[in-house]
């Protein structure tokens, strides 16, 4: 089952618009600047030599400024760089685990936990399986997007404060208690 994934998830991730953000046929736009791009191949190249494969992409697109191919490494071993370092860019490593408990052992052996995504049929085991990933967000069927009415923080060394929601905005005030007293009268506020 993990081969036919991953050779399906290659021939989709080849036939991606790599290309101007602006234009609606572009699947992926540049990344943000030289630095990150350095980041990017220098993880894929240190991964391929740590004994990973390569099966698509992972390089720079020659006269394009920021743009990078979109990478899929495979052999992957939990504790190689890649797996445990964010890369912020179109670069995935694929592990396979032998069961659930071991993917779940896996996903939790990382210093991050911003975001995860569960794939899967039956959505009662998505449910089980969300709350065992220490993550500040998990999407189930969808790769992880936000939404502006559900607060979302990242945990563990990942993310700076919430966002979205009343939650989110919260943290963009300073909350401030005022105790006040007089001879006969205690009040207690918060602005």
């Amino acid at each position: 089952m993990a081969n036919e994934f991953t050779e399906k998830f290659v021939q989709k991730t080849e036939r991606l618009k790599v290309g101007d953000p602006l234009s609606d046929d572009t699947d992926i736009g540049p990344v943000v600047n030289a630095k990150s791009l350095e980041n990017m191949e220098g993880v894929v190249n240190r991964t391929v030599k740590e004994g990973a494969e390569l099966l698509t992409g992972g390089e720079r697109i020659k006269n394009k400024a920021y743009f990078f191919r979109p990478a899929i490494i495979k052999n992957v071993s939990p504790h190689m760089e890649i797996a445990q370092e964010e890369v912020f860019g179109p670069v995935v490593p694929i592990i396979i685990a032998d069961d659930e408990k071991e993917a779940i052992r896996i996903a939790n052996d990382s210093k991050f936990g911003l975001g995860a995504s569960i794939w899967t049929q039956n959505l009662d085991k998505a449910e089980a399986l969300s709350s065992m990933v220490e993550s500040g967000i998990v999407t189930v069927n969808n790769v992880v997007v936000s939404d502006p009415r559900v607060p979302f923080r990242g945990v563990k060394k990942s993310g700076f404060g919430r966002e979205l929601s009343r939650y989110g905005m919260l943290e963009f005030v300073n909350i401030k208690s005022v105790r006040f007293y007089d001879q006969l009268i205690y009040e207690h506020h918060v602005e």
